[in-house]
Parts: structure tokens; sequence; C-alpha cells
């Protein structure tokens, strides 16, 4: 079985089209999505829509929680806050009943998936935290191997025995026996790195592998579409500093 991967759409649908066109390419079986996929993006309903034409499961982001009210809104005056204010005024019915019915996590074939934790759709696992993710893992979900995560936006491939496999950026790593594998594709929609790239992953369980993949996309033209409609048009795309984008990069190439 083959599965393309995907998290963090953040209602950009110039990016989540060059990842869906990308993954349709590799002959996936199923499309899964490791939940935001709405806030920051000014096409919230477009989003949700060509995700549910292309036979996506789903779990449900803290962004998408909050969309619906039933998680507690960032702090006043800051980006999530301001763009999340936006999306609650344009979300349709149906957009708005479809992210009501999320659920937290999914498992498919020795996989679970969540958005930040396996408990807590807000808690950020980073590699730091990554062993302590698989742990739990292993503790209520004994026959599941790999966990798919989200909402850090960053991609990480972090083994229960071998370590950290891949941190930020793109490559191939193995799936090992019952070695529990933590995978995050890294963000479609809004990328937290120096470039603005659409991130996404495909996981062959047939040939034991995961294969991080990233693409450009014309994230201009969604800058626009944020200007159009009054939100900061930098909500697509959140560069880090330059020192902190350099040790990023630095850390990237280390083994865990």
């Amino acid at each position: 079985m083959r599965l393309g991967l995907i998290a963090d759409v953040h209602a950009n649908i110039a990016a989540l089209d060059v990842a869906l066109g990308a993954i349709e390419k590799e002959g996936v079986d199923q499309l899964l999505c490791a939940g935001d996929l709405v806030g920051y993006g000014p096409f919230p309903n477009e989003c949700v829509a060509r995700l549910r034409a292309a036979g996506a499961t789903c779990v449900a982001g803290n962004h998408d929680l909050m969309a619906i009210e039933r998680l507690r809104d960032a702090a006043p005056g800051t980006l999530p806050n301001l763009t999340m204010t936006w999306t609650r005024s344009v979300l349709d019915e149906e957009t708005r009943a479809y992210l009501a019915e999320l659920p937290p996590t999914v498992e498919i074939g020795g996989l679970v998936m969540a958005h930040g934790s396996l408990d807590d759709p807000t808690v950020y696992v980073q590699r730091e935290q990554a062993g302590t993710a698989l742990r739990r893992l292993g503790e209520t979900r004994p026959g599941d191997s790999i966990l798919v995560l989200g909402h850090t936006h960053r991609p990480l491939a972090h083994s229960e025995r071998r370590g950290t496999l891949l941190d930020g950026r793109r490559g191939r790593v193995a799936i090992e026996g019952r070695d529990r594998l933590l995978v995050n594709p890294g963000s479609v929609g809004q990328p937290r790195e120096w470039r603005p790239l659409v991130r996404f992953a495909v996981i062959d369980l047939d040939r034991g592998t995961v294969h991080y993949r990233a693409s450009r996309y014309d994230h201009r033209s969604v800058r626009r579409a944020l200007a159009e409609r009054g939100l900061p048009p930098d909500a697509c795309h959140r560069r880090p500093p330059l020192g902190t984008a350099l040790r990023r990069a630095l850390r990237s190439h280390r083994p865990g």
C-alpha cells in the first residue's frame, strides 16, 4: 500500500494543488492529511472542498478546532488570532460541518495519525520530544508501528531504535520491522523555513520506505489573495530569522 501524506494545508490552495498533483503522479492508494486544513490562508472553503474531492482521510488540527470554536483562540492581536477571526467569518456551512466531524486520530494498517501528539493537537513534537511520543504510541497502541504527526511545519523522521533519521529536508528513510517510526511530512501551506516550499511525503508500506518530497509553488499569488482580503501577505510564509535558519540547516545534516 502506498500512502500520500500531507499536513498543515492552512487554506493555501496554490500549495495544496501542487502537493495533490505530485502525489497523484505517485499512484498512491490513499491520501492522508494530518490536520490544520484551515487557518492563516485565504482559501479555507476551497481547500476543504479540494481535500474532500480527493477522498483524503483527515484528522482535526488545532486551527480546525479553533475555526469551529472547540479550542481556545490564540492571543488577541497575533497572526493566528487575526487570520482565524477572518476564517470564521467566511466559512460556509458545509465546511463547518466537515471540520466538526474530523476525528482526533485515525488508524490505518499499523499506522496511526494525529496532529500535534496522540493526546493533544496543540503539542509540538520536535526531534527532542519524538522518543517520548513513540513510547506513548507503544503504550497506547502496541499494534501500531508508524506515528504520523503534523503541527511543527517541519519534516521529521525519528526511529525508536535508530534515532533521528531526517530533520528539515528531503530524503528517503527505511521502515524497519517493528522499530517504531515517527513521520512528519512538513507543511503544505505555511512553510516556516527560508524558502516557500510545499512539503509532503509518500509512505510505501510494501517496500518499507518513506520518501520526503518538496516542490516550489506560486506563493506570490497567495500573498496577493491575502492582501486583497485585508490579511497580512506573509501569513502564508513565516520565514525564520537567518540565524535560526542556519542553525536548523546545520542540525538537519547531523545524525540523531
